[in-house]
């Protein structure tokens, strides 16, 4: 019996490997049904680079990975090229990019396995243990089931290609194989970070690795592959870093805007008790974090202090098992530097925290995990009974995180499906609310029967509300709400208020400075119409209604010059929309030149003006001028 139970515990590399593969498939086959979902429109179906297929490839190389002509977010291109060469291919199908991103992952999963036998020196039962939790653990459904999250799957990947490409270096013994591996090494790192910069750490994790098993004794491959690696990564990070324009704003990290370091100490403590507790039970799943759903607290808060005698005590365990050269305590400090950028600690993290944050930071983690049981029960001193337990344990674990994917790769259906699934337990977080009542205006919007487009209006007006509730100095949400009673519910008191709240609270929004001061126009507030549009000309001279506004509410303010200036420029722009001629009208009628002002009337209503003053206008003209049937034909199309 003791010898049977023994066996159990002896588990060669192919058996490793087809059971690694079969889990994936088992937890994550069901996301090959998924449309896009999430951030996947300006990764992927949105993306002006990648919709070019491969030809945007150039562009892609050069460019950040979005940028909305305000905001430029970091240099990404490794993945983005894998979404062009899929449109070239595929076109718009997001059944092959899922495809695609499972297949990476148990790539991930398979190469983790061979990081830790080979690099790590674990033997094949911790490192497949390790690589079997990694591989089915709940929190990495993001990940997979994001196509926009194809960057971390591939920044992984590299990450630990160069684990072994520097393994491989101190293995060498000719001047030809130290450079093959030096340059592989520096080639994958920078893969990676031009995949995510998520995987900055990682440096700092070779180097405790080389340090871990005394390479550094061998100065003269150790100090030039580390200092030549360094260098190249730092100059390409300060290189790629000048692209990106990417704030964080106070409802997706309240932090930015607080200066206590009493707060910044304790919620930082409090974020890394959040990966923390999320590793051992990964519930509730959100779409987004952001403001107040990890609340700001001071180091006095008990989650606070308990997160910090806590994270200090595991610090000071794992650097001491590290000096001892435990493995287990390699892997403690490695969590640390890998959960280090996520934690806020660093600067504040785009939604205060995130499931996806964990994935580089949980290989180390469960590898301590399973490193530290490894070692104390694998003895011959450990009961059969203690081992059947941890077995039997594991079994329940593995079925309970199997259901956990399954579930969450199933909501992770569309963008719908995903925020329908987390939004009862997101009811603090401004922008989840936000975000969810857009998706659900856009499919409102997007119906054809009437029930339906009530009943996701409804639901979409209920969360813009619970928006402001939250955060009313939020403009936007009052923006949205104006655009609703604007121009789907045609209610123009109530879109009246809710334009006029939001641009209260920003006047710099270009989106609701236009539907201000267009509302001020039609409410018959000239002045205020014609200050807001005169700004709104300023920062967008070449958008056609803006022009439009502008040039029309400096004539009826009484500045003709400016408002012809416009009008003439807008004739060059769009001379064959009926408004460029409704400007030259107006301004031919404030001029008292009543037939030049007919004349493009006239055109104005050929091209489809329905103005009832521009109707009277030339009814009036036409009575005065001898034309009275042209007139009653007028009359009659004005009833």
């Amino acid at each position: 019996m003791a010898r049977d139970l023994k066996n159990i515990f002896v588990l060669d590399r192919l058996r490793a490997k087809l059971l690694l593969i079969i889990c994936c498939i088992v937890c994550y086959v069901n996301v090959l049904h998924n449309e896009y979902s999430m951030d996947d429109d300006f990764a992927f179906y949105t993306n002006q680079y990648v919709q070019k297929g491969v030809s945007g490839i150039p562009d892609i190389l050069t460019h950040p990975y979005y940028s909305d002509g305000t905001l430029s977010f970091d240099y990404r291109p490794v993945a983005s090229i894998t979404f062009a060469i899929e449109k070239e291919l595929f076109g718009n199908n997001p059944h092959i990019s899922h495809g695609v991103n499972l297949l990476l992952y148990i790539f991930c999963v398979l190469l983790l396995l061979g990081v830790l036998t080979e690099v790590f020196g674990l033997s094949i039962v911790p490192a497949f243990l390790t690589a079997l939790l990694f591989a089915i653990h709940p929190v990495h459904t993001e990940v997979v089931a994001s196509i926009k999250n194809r960057e971390e799957l591939l920044s992984f990947i590299f990450c630990l290609l160069a684990f072994f490409a520097v393994y491989r270096f101190f293995l060498q013994k000719s001047m030809g194989g130290w450079i093959r591996y030096a340059l592989f090494t520096i080639i994958c790192l920078l893969l990676s970070f031009a995949s995510k910069l998520t995987s900055i750490p990682m440096f700092g994790i070779m180097l405790a690795m080389l340090f871990f098993k005394g390479w550094y004794r061998k100065p003269k491959l150790f100090f030039p592959l580390v200092s030549l690696v360094g260098v190249l990564s730092v100059l390409y990070l300060l290189v790629i870093l000048r692209m990106a324009n990417r704030p964080v704003y106070d409802l997706e990290n309240p932090l930015v805007s607080y200066s206590d370091y009493s707060a910044k100490i304790g919620t930082t403590a409090a974020s890394l008790f959040f990966y923390f507790r999320f590793m051992w039970v990964p519930h509730p799943f959100s779409f987004f974090y952001g403001y107040n759903t990890i609340p700001v607290v001071r180091m006095d808060d008990p989650v606070a202090t308990l997160s910090i005698l806590l994270h200090l005590l595991l610090l000071i365990y794992g650097v001491y098992l590290f000096f001892r050269k435990d493995i287990t305590g390699l892997f403690i400090t490695s969590y640390f530097m890998a959960i280090s950028i996520y934690s806020n600690i660093v600067m504040p993290y785009t939604g205060i925290v995130s499931e996806r944050a964990l994935f580089f930071p949980s290989l180390w983690f469960l590898a301590a995990i399973c490193s530290w049981i490894y070692t104390r029960v694998s003895g011959a001193t450990v009961s059969n009974a203690i081992r059947i337990a941890l077995m039997s344990f594991m079994a329940v674990l593995l079925l309970v995180f199997g259901a956990m994917d399954i579930n969450r790769v199933r909501q992770w259906h569309d963008q719908i499906s995903l925020m329908s699934a987390d939004i009862d337990h997101l009811g603090n977080s401004t922008l989840a609310n936000y975000f969810y009542a857009c998706v659900l205006k856009n499919k409102a919007e997007a119906q054809t029967d009437t029930s339906a487009y009530r009943q996701y209006m409804t639901v979409s007006k209920k969360h813009f509300h619970q928006t402001i509730d939250l955060s009313p100095t939020y403009p936007y949400g009052y923006y949205r709400l104006g655009l609703i009673y604007r121009y789907d519910e045609y209610n123009e008191d109530s879109s009246f208020y809710y334009f006029n709240k939001a641009y209260s609270l920003n006047q710099a929004l270009t989106d609701v400075q236009y539907q201000y001061g267009r509302t001020q126009y039609e409410f018959g507030d000239m002045k205020k119409s014609a200050d807001a549009f005169a700004l709104l000309y300023q920062k967008l001279p070449d958008d056609t209604f803006t022009v439009f506004y502008h040039a029309l509410l400096q004539m009826k303010t009484g500045n003709l010059a400016e408002g012809k200036k416009a009008a003439d420029r807008f004739m060059q722009m769009a001379s064959g929309y009926y408004q460029s001629h409704f400007d030259m009208g107006v301004y031919y009628e404030l001029s008292n030149e009543p037939d030049n002002a007919a004349r493009e009337y006239e055109a104005a209503i050929r091209l489809g003006c329905t103005d009832q003053a521009v109707y009277r206008y030339l009814i009036n003209y036409y009575n005065s001028h001898g034309r009275p049937q042209e007139a009653a034909n007028l009359s009659r199309l004005l009833r």
